[in-house]
């Protein structure tokens, strides 16, 4: 019951920063702008307010943590700019929390094929951190921060059997707890 209560409390916060959050305060642009280049700054702008937000918080969690690899940084903060390719909605953020929780094992294959209709939330959770790599490579990001970024939704072994899957799960540790 207790994993419950933390999944809707942390639910609700999101929702209310969807509600709330419009832009950055100027400190969290610093963070920001002391990790990304010019081109990977005007990506990350793309995102709307509560993105940015929870990328920022992402970023400060590992930093807290101890964990200051330059990829790494880069990754937390761009990981989900392939949400802007198709505008999701508060109600097709909804929809998914609702699906996560009801019909988990629907989730891949309501996110496979073309973003039509009423998939088309489905879609971009599915396909958003293979669209965020195919930005980030355009804005010069390196291969590491690339791989980090494709693969922060993906399941790991247990042990990490290379520095990318140990900085994934790092970037993965933050994610879910932001």
């Amino acid at each position: 019951m207790g994993k419950l209560l933390r999944a809707v409390a942390y639910r609700l916060r999101q929702f209310w920063r969807l509600l709330t959050i419009r832009t950055l305060p100027a400190e969290m642009w610093a963070e920001v702008t002391a990790v990304l280049t010019l081109p990977q700054q005007q990506l990350f702008r793309r995102l709307n307010g509560a993105d940015q937000w929870h990328s920022v918080q992402v970023l400060r969690m590992l930093r807290d943590a101890g964990h200051t690899h330059p990829d790494l940084q880069v990754a937390a903060l761009l990981h989900d700019v392939g949400k802007t390719r198709l505008k999701v909605t508060l109600w097709h953020r909804t929809l998914i929390v609702l699906a996560q929780a009801f019909v988990p094992g629907r989730l891949a294959a309501w996110g496979e094929g073309d973003p039509q209709g009423w998939q088309r939330p489905f879609v971009v959770k599915a396909q958003h951190p293979a669209w965020s790599a195919e930005m980030a490579a355009a804005v010069g990001c390196t291969p590491l921060a690339l791989a980090l970024i494709r693969r922060h939704q993906d399941k790991l072994p247990q042990t990490a059997v290379s520095v990318e899957d140990e900085l994934l799960r790092l970037l993965q540790w933050a994610d879910d707890q932001n």
